[in-house]
């Protein structure tokens, strides 16, 4: 179930700072898709790669969309507004477990990028077994951030990735799995759906928080 978003707001504001009284949350801005329609908005879409051939296969059907690979290849979609904020939520319900087609294990991962050749970006990946892998990326250099040891038994789980300041929280239906502290990250982003090589990924909705 998703998290209301109150609660995730909450995360946009330093509890540190919190002194007698708390301050009222920040004013937001919020941008959703459903994929309600027959077929991908391309006011909010459009295919994506930076790494590998491009050429994945997009599919929204029955409000679900569905997005799969191709070999060797980080192709998918991503939201062609740039997004501009320090405090953001991006947030993204799977319909289903991904599924892996010629390799041993698929994915599905919610990416948010800070540039457009991807040397810069957040990964939050639920893989076909259930296990999730957190990774970031900086300069063209991956730290993974999980313990290979982090799953979840649910089909349909919402992930999500909170940045607040300098601070990245890893979400799973709203609560905090994992978080990274980075100085100097970009505050332009852009929101990409992909599974690595040839996966299958589903897709029922995403959003995205800003805090104006």
């Amino acid at each position: 179930m998703k998290a209301p978003l109150a609660l995730l707001v909450l995360l946009l504001i330093s509890c540190c700072a919190w002194a007698q009284q708390a301050p009222a949350p920040p004013a937001v801005d919020q941008w959703t898709d459903g994929f309600d329609a027959s077929a991908l908005d391309a006011a909010n879409w459009e295919k994506f790669s930076f790494e590998g051939p491009s050429g994945a296969n997009i599919e929204v059907k029955d409000g679900s969309l569905r997005i799969r690979g191709v070999e060797n290849a980080r192709a998918g979609i991503r939201t062609k507004q740039n997004f501009k904020s320090d405090r953001f939520i991006a947030e993204a319900t799977l319909a289903a477990l991904p599924k892996a087609f010629n390799q041993p294990t698929g994915f599905a991962s919610l990416t948010v990028l800070f540039d457009t050749a991807g040397r810069n970006r957040i990964e939050w990946m639920l893989r076909s077994d259930g296990i999730f892998e957190a990774w970031y990326v900086k300069d063209g250099r991956g730290e993974r951030l999980d313990n290979n040891r982090m799953g979840t038994r649910e089909t349909k789980p919402t992930l999500g990735i909170v940045r607040r300041g300098d601070t990245i929280y890893f979400m799973l239906n709203g609560e905090i799995g994992l978080q990274k502290t980075s100085a100097d990250m970009p505050h332009d982003f852009h929101v990409m759906l992909y599974g690595w090589g040839n996966s299958e990924s589903n897709w029922d909705s995403v959003r995205v928080v800003t805090a104006k």
